[in-house]
């Protein structure tokens, strides 16, 4: 216990209680509640999420194409200590979750039905916006927020060796020792609760995934019990995930996940309608090219549509919560490497991923609703989300399997992205942590099962779509104001760096 920092622990805990045990206890009256916040939320503050994601692309090219992008995290020759795709595996789990698998399958289906930019429903404009805009929210936006943070924490932890892996430490330039007090301590417990509402989020739209394929595939009924069991599934894999340490641990698993997910990509592109996934998902990605300003700025506000709003917002707010977690994982897994090298690739690698998953889980869904093979869209009014996922891939040869594949990934998925989030708040959590140590294996254990508390709560209240992006739009606003800090804060360490001598750069 000795080294645990009691000053963030115990009042990030207490918040932690504070905000699970009332939707737990309460979740009706937690739901209008957390209902009227949205509302709030996403009319009156949308554009300042809008702002925050044209402030993260610009600051990360331009510090990818300036003097900055040149230094290299650790010793001046040192060789990345992973390579590139156990690196690039660990980055897009952690980012990602099991929401790709749900989104990217589904996710053209509400824009198909209510489209943006003025476009008819039912019409080819719909249909090929429905398949771009899945591409601009799960793009290069979101790995832009991600990376920002890594910039500040990345030279702290291995350039000026300075062994402390919390996003206070990264506030440092623009704060200075006030870091090291008060305001410290609420910039590391509002990271924490940005965290929190960004898990939640993720476990609490994958975990219906995973529940209802294994029950289509054992032949059951979705219970409450099955559903608190699947949790506790989860939970088990990245307890044991977070508890083996980052190498042991945390890379095997998302190589697993990556090899798992390439298997069901490549299998669905090739069973499915080939041909129309190349062209549609190259008319997608074209239109996101020529379109990407439009899409950046576009809030509607003559139309009222609150298309942006209940959308772009929403996915802006919830890269945004998990930013300050992402950017420390991300600095923590790129020792050896140049911020250009971690930037870009974080910018690449990420994009690449998202955009596979929408060319051919989400081109494929949309093929069957355009040829008339089902109704996909009936099928989402009917029997939900999940359901309707499970229903499309029963379409292909052996659907069972691509179910059961389907439903291990989503397990997988939500096991690397909790295990992450535990390894980094527990690191959080400590006083110091250096370079070649893992926080203490206890702390992992308990903050992986504290986690779960949230999601179970919002099992119990039905999960209902307004009520997880309403965790990630709340707790992202907080959390971004700190994630800019530290794009400032690392500017400005690093040029009084080059001005006294301690920083040079080639």
């Amino acid at each position: 216990m000795n080294k645990i920092d009691k000053k963030i622990f115990f009042p990030a805990y207490l918040v932690l209680l504070l905000v699970s045990l009332p939707i737990i206890l309460n979740p009706e009256g937690s739901q209008e509640m957390i209902g009227a916040i949205q509302n709030f939320m996403i009319t009156k503050l949308g554009v300042l999420y809008i702002w925050y994601g044209i402030f993260a692309i610009g600051f990360v090219l331009w510090i990818s194409f300036s003097k900055f992008g040149k230094i290299r995290l650790g010793e001046k020759n040192e060789k990345p200590e992973f390579n590139n795709f156990s690196w690039a595996a660990m980055l897009f789990c952690a980012g990602i979750g099991a929401g790709i698998i749900y989104w990217g399958a589904i996710e053209w289906v509400y824009y198909f039905q209510s489209p943006p930019l003025g476009a008819e429903i039912g019409s080819w404009q719909a249909a090929e916006l429905a398949a771009s805009y899945g591409i601009f929210h799960w793009g290069p936006a979101a790995w832009a927020m991600y990376s920002i943070s890594a910039c500040g924490v990345g030279y702290l932890y291995f350039v000026k060796k300075k062994p402390i892996l919390k996003i206070s430490e990264a506030c440092r330039g623009v704060l200075g020792d006030r870091v090291d007090g008060f305001w410290g301590k609420v910039i590391d417990i509002a990271f924490m609760f940005g965290l929190l509402g960004a898990t939640a989020t993720s476990l609490g739209i994958g975990a219906p995934l995973a529940t209802a394929g294994l029950a289509h595939v054992l032949g059951i009924q979705v219970e409450l019990w099955f559903e608190l069991l699947i949790i506790g599934v989860i939970t088990g894999i990245f307890a044991t995930s977070a508890y083996l340490g980052l190498k042991k641990g945390i890379k095997v698993l998302s190589d697993i996940n990556v090899i798992l997910t390439f298997v069901l990509v490549i299998f669905v592109f090739v069973a499915g309608n080939t041909v129309f996934m190349l062209n549609m998902g190259t008319t997608a990605i074209g239109r996101v090219i020529q379109q990407f300003p439009t899409m950046i700025t576009w809030l509607d506000p003559a139309g009222g549509s609150l298309f942006p709003q209940w959308w772009t917002v929403f996915y802006w707010a919830w890269w945004g919560a998990y930013a300050p977690f992402m950017g420390m994982f991300i600095a923590k897994i790129s020792r050896g490497r140049t911020i250009k090298n971690m930037l870009l690739g974080a910018l690449g690698y990420g994009t690449l991923g998202c955009v596979l998953f929408f060319v051919v889980l989400g081109n494929y869904g949309l093929d069957l609703q355009l040829s008339g093979a089902m109704d996909v869209v009936g099928s989402l009014s009917n029997i939900g989300g999940p359901a309707t996922v499970i229903a499309i891939f029963e379409n292909l040869p052996m659907g069972n399997l691509a179910v059961l594949l389907i439903a291990v990934i989503s397990i997988v998925f939500m096991a690397t992205t909790f295990d992450s989030a535990s390894y980094v708040l527990a690191a959080v959590s400590q006083k110091e942590l250096r370079q070649d140590e893992d926080p203490q294996r206890w702390l992992r254990l308990l903050w992986a099962f504290s986690l779960a508390l949230v999601p179970i709560g919002f099992m119990l209240m039905g999960s209902p779509l307004s009520v997880l992006q309403t965790a990630s739009i709340v707790a992202a606003l907080p959390v971004s104001v700190i994630v800019i800090i530290t794009a400032v804060s690392f500017v400005k360490m690093v040029k009084k760096d080059i001005a006294s001598g301690e920083l040079e750069i080639e």
